[in-house]
């Protein structure tokens, strides 16, 4: 029975399911009609003007008119959704059309509004009645307004505040990359097999336990190179060999006992590889004595992982650009597999702000054609030399979401509070009438 339940419930169980789904459907549907029943009332009034002594509904026509341009731009907004950056801005809450729609809408009122009033006017107590029932609409309304513009505002500001947080928490968890990066070359620097076999020249015995490392602290390069900067031997590529590193600053610092740390990208075949590059001093393996006798350079690449870690914990998209283009990010393409990275970031006043004044730049900008809230931040070498930038976004769509709870619930109490006050209207303008008329 379960399984074939009787066809009288299968029906009303078809019925359930397709009530929800037609009420988009009647939606659609209701909002074209409306533009077209109010084109067609103007229509009608503008001819009645035009004929006989009926000018008097010449302003009721053109407030129709008015009321019918406003429903015709509210079709377009069955297309806000759209991935195209320009007519979602302009389709978007609060956005260009959003405003001309609802001015188009307040003018057809206000026309009406006034025309209405030219029949009341000689009635005093209905008379009473619309101004007060008027000026109680009209305060509710631009209080509803001022605080929907004020929380907006504010909510957006916020968003902008915390993404620039974010952004240097995502520099913070850099600063964990190159210290956990040094740290693995310093570890590497110190193992007595490394040394000796260093000191005696056994390349298999350095391959063997540099390749234990590399696995077991995932980096993505291991060197080990001369005091001269000849490399001895490459991890990741062992036929690389004999060619020199001494004009790298990591290696000069290092041969002279400093050790350091540095952000370092180079252009790859389709992406720049933005890298954490460490390098420490190996020292010779005799107690007392200083002397180095090589240096060893580990790097680990900022990659697809890394950034994925990041949206994880925070929800927002990320990405790490070497120079401006991006080198990993969170967003996936279409087929969901292939990455945007090699995509250039072209906004000047983004490039001014971050990669040439080395500030952080927030903002409400498109990102890969989509609108986003934004925050973006240098990305520095040791030196403070900017080697690319940081950035985390957060799709305007879940803002105006948020918001939009916030702003029924107002519109909500304001309707109510307007209803409630056509009671106290009434009999402020009878008692008045009184008044007027002892």
């Amino acid at each position: 029975p379960l399984l074939h339940p009787p066809k009288s419930v299968q029906a009303h169980t078809k019925n359930l399911i397709l009530i929800p789904l037609s009420l988009p459907l009647l939606s659609l549907s209701l909002v074209p009609l409306s533009a077209l029943l109010t084109c067609l009332i103007s229509a009608a009034y503008f001819r009645k003007a035009s004929e006989g002594l009926e000018k008097q509904l010449k302003p009721a026509a053109i407030a129709f008119f008015f009321l019918g341009i406003s429903e015709s731009i509210r079709i377009l907004f069955f297309e806000a959704n759209t991935s195209v950056v320009f007519w979602s801005k302009l389709l978007s809450e609060f956005g260009i059309l959003w405003y001309i729609y609802h001015l188009f809408e307040l003018i057809g009122i206000l026309i009406l509004g006034i025309w209405i009033w030219g029949y009341v006017r000689f009635r005093l107590q209905l008379q009473l009645f619309v101004t007060t029932v008027t000026l109680s609409l009209t305060l509710f309304l631009i209080t509803t307004i001022f605080y929907t513009f004020l929380l907006f505002s504010n909510l957006e500001n916020d968003v902008l505040q915390h993404l620039k947080t974010d952004v240097n928490v995502l520099q913070y968890s850099l600063e964990s990359v190159k210290e956990k990066t040094l740290a693995h070359a310093q570890t590497i620097a110190q193992d007595t097999q490394i040394l000796q076999a260093l000191e005696e020249n056994n390349s298999a015995t350095l391959y063997s336990r540099t390749a234990n490392y590399m696995l077991t602290q995932k980096t993505n390069s291991l060197v080990i190179a001369s005091p001269s900067g000849t490399v001895i031997i490459r991890t990741e590529d062992t036929d690389r060999t004999n060619d020199s590193v001494s004009d790298m600053p990591l290696f000069k610092s290092a041969i002279n006992g400093d050790p350091l740390t540095t952000m370092f990208f180079e252009e790859g075949i389709t992406a720049p590889v933005v890298s954490v590059t460490a390098a420490d001093p190996i020292h010779k393996n005799n107690s007392g004595t200083n002397e180095i006798i090589g240096v060893v350079i580990t790097s680990i690449t900022i990659d697809s992982a890394f950034v994925d870690g990041v949206k994880s914990v925070t929800g927002l998209d990320v990405a790490v650009f070497g120079g401006n283009k991006r080198a990993a990010t969170t967003f996936v393409s279409a087929d969901g597999t292939s990455r945007f990275v090699g995509t250039l970031e072209t906004n000047k006043n983004i490039l001014d702000t971050v990669l040439t004044r080395g500030e952080i730049y927030i903002g409400a900008t498109p990102v890969l054609n989509l609108p986003f809230y934004t925050a973006y931040a240098p990305l520095k070498a040791h030196d403070d030399s900017i080697v690319g930038m940081l950035f985390v976004g957060k799709l305007q769509s879940t803002l105006t979401t948020t918001a939009q709870q916030s702003i029924n619930v107002t519109f909500l109490g304001s309707i109510i509070l307007i209803v409630l006050s056509f009671i106290p209207a009434y009999f402020l303008s009878r008692f008045l009438k009184e008044q007027i008329e002892a």
